[in-house]
């Protein structure tokens, strides 16, 4: 259905000594009248190939535009019985995504997440352990606040994710959403966050690179290093951050903003130690380690529910396979490995379901202010005499970002 694929073919047999023939059409390719038919066969046939794709496309399109879902099914929906147009939560499943959601909010990455769910034994909808890469999907698809996203890549089979589509179709699904506009809203302003935070290279000397941000224009400043010469003759190096769109795209898109790098670096220091030290942080970092520590009866209870669920379901299979050998004892070695395998599940689903049980009868120890304020003393009495790449990971996660004003006074929000 491909010309130019059809003819490097011949061409290929050709060089190998092979005779092409078809079956439905006489023709002889190795004729010039030939290769101008097969040329003219194979063109009508890649017409109509791309003819059905393109009718194809446009029914997609069409029931995606009337909120009809299409490919697989997400984990969280069922196919309603009777009905294979629309869908249904699955509420055991629908409860992970919200973990998932629920705790990528509260500032927990990708591989704790998945770490966490495999631990539980939870698995993906097609039956796989989870992963940073299935948690990042989940989390990026709107079909959890009820919209149907199609076309989302335009040429999959050639271009692959490199053929984004700038106009996916969009639209209200039929299916009902799991996940709340606000709670998607958060993840997403962190997901941007997150990608738009520099990652940590070596003992660079810059330590806001990427962190603080043009008071004009709003993009990263960079660093930069300006020679000045003194009245004496003698030269001095200063670093400034300035504007990156400046830098990269010239007067015509910003300004340079510059602010002299050694200012806003102790200005920033200085700032971060007194801020620790205020009983505002440390009551919201208390309140934080306290909820963490805090035992989720309720999760526990849906993890424990479905184990349970999970075990009725092999036991059953188990019980019907003992029936079958009771009926057909010649059958006993055939279902003996099958027999064994049902037996390590229910097995390895009981420990899991008394581990849940022992934690739900857990405390986990509280702290109180006292402890938190060490322990934050700890962290940061010795931030003056970090290393530029110790002190620029502590940056990164301590700051979201810093813009300054343009009158030059530095203010860290």
């Amino acid at each position: 259905r491909n010309t130019s694929d059809l003819l490097k073919i011949v061409e290929d047999l050709h060089k190998q000594n092979v005779e092409f023939f078809s079956l439905s059409e006489r023709m002889e390719v190795n004729t010039s009248s030939g290769k101008l038919m097969l040329q003219i066969l194979a063109s009508f046939s890649e017409f109509e190939r791309n003819n059905i794709v393109e009718n194809v496309f446009m029914g997609q399109t069409r029931r995606a535009q009337e909120g009809y879902y299409q490919g697989n099914i997400p984990l969280g929906y069922d196919k309603i019985p009777d009905n294979k147009h629309e869908l249904m939560i699955n509420q055991h499943e629908a409860n992970i995504v919200k973990y998932i959601f629920e705790s990528y909010a509260k500032g927990h990455g990708y591989r704790k997440m998945a770490n966490a769910l495999n631990h539980k034994g939870y698995v993906t909808k097609k039956g796989n352990p989870f992963s940073t890469s299935s948690i990042a999907y989940i989390l990026s698809n709107p079909f959890y606040i009820g919209k149907i996203q199609f076309a989302k890549y335009k040429d999959w089979n050639e271009k692959r994710r490199k053929g984004l589509n700038d106009n996916p179709v969009v639209a209200d699904g039929k299916h009902s959403p799991i996940i709340s506009q606000e709670l998607w809203d958060k993840v997403h302003s962190r997901m941007k966050q997150v990608s738009q935070k520099p990652q940590v290279h070596g003992k660079g000397t810059n330590l806001l690179t990427g962190i603080i941000h043009c008071p004009q224009c709003g993009a990263p400043m960079a660093a930069s290093n300006t020679t000045n010469t003194l009245k004496d003759g003698t030269k001095k190096r200063i670093r400034y951050y300035s504007c990156s769109n400046f830098r990269n795209k010239g007067s015509k898109v910003c300004s340079a903003n510059s602010v002299r790098a050694d200012v806003i670096e102790k200005y920033v220091m200085d700032q971060i130690l007194e801020i620790v030290k205020s009983d505002k942080v440390i009551n919201q970092v208390l309140e934080r380690v306290n909820q963490e520590n805090k035992v989720d009866i309720g999760a526990l209870n849906h993890d424990i529910a479905y184990k349970q669920q999970q075990y009725d379901e092999i036991h059953a299979k188990l019980d019907n396979l003992i029936k079958t050998i009771e009926d057909n004892p010649d059958l006993t070695t055939i279902l003996k490995e099958t027999i064994h395998k049902y037996k390590t599940q229910l097995n390895d689903i009981t420990n899991q379901i008394n581990k849940f049980k022992q934690q739900q009868n857990q405390e986990k120890p509280s702290c109180d202010m006292k402890q938190i304020t060490t322990l934050l003393q700890r962290i940061f009495q010795n931030i003056e005499s970090m290393d530029k790449s110790q002190l620029k990971a502590l940056y990164l996660t301590v700051i979201d970002r810093i813009d300054i004003q343009k009158d030059g006074n530095h203010k860290k929000q």
